[in-house]
């Protein structure tokens, strides 16, 4: 099924999500268990495990790593009846990632600078910077 054995064009075991939401299935990128040693990486970044199918699939076009991001945004909180979206009065849920776009999100992996869980602060990791020398 992985392709043991064979030399090139070495199948990945892989769905592509991709084509299955252009099938308008609702997909969604996740990891089911970060402690488990074979879950790549192992520091539950959805943007890294966003990137990494991305590049298994190899996808090129913007509009697909759009979808990409999207499944780790938009299509998971569908999937789990919740709201993704800021909104006035809402929940204030959200991961801030400093970057221009979704794609750029996606292409660069972008690391999370803060998170928030209905409002309340749950983690920091603040941008380096470099100190003045004495």
């Amino acid at each position: 099924m992985m392709g043991h054995g064979q030399t090139h064009l070495i199948p990945r075991g892989v769905v592509n999500a991709n084509e299955l939401s252009a099938l308008g299935l609702t997909t969604t990128i996740s990891s089911n268990n970060i402690l488990n040693a074979f879950t790549p990486y192992g520091d539950a970044s959805l943007v890294r495990t966003a990137n990494m199918c991305a590049n298994i699939a190899q996808l090129t076009a913007d509009e697909d790593i759009q979808a990409n991001y999207e499944m780790i945004t938009t299509n998971a909180a569908k999937l789990l009846a919740k709201q993704a979206r800021l909104r006035v009065g809402g929940p204030a849920t959200f991961v801030l990632l400093e970057v221009g776009s979704a794609v750029d999100a996606i292409r660069t992996i972008a690391q999370p600078l803060l998170g928030y869980k209905n409002g309340r602060p749950t983690f920091a990791n603040p941008k380096a910077t470099i100190q003045p020398q004495y």
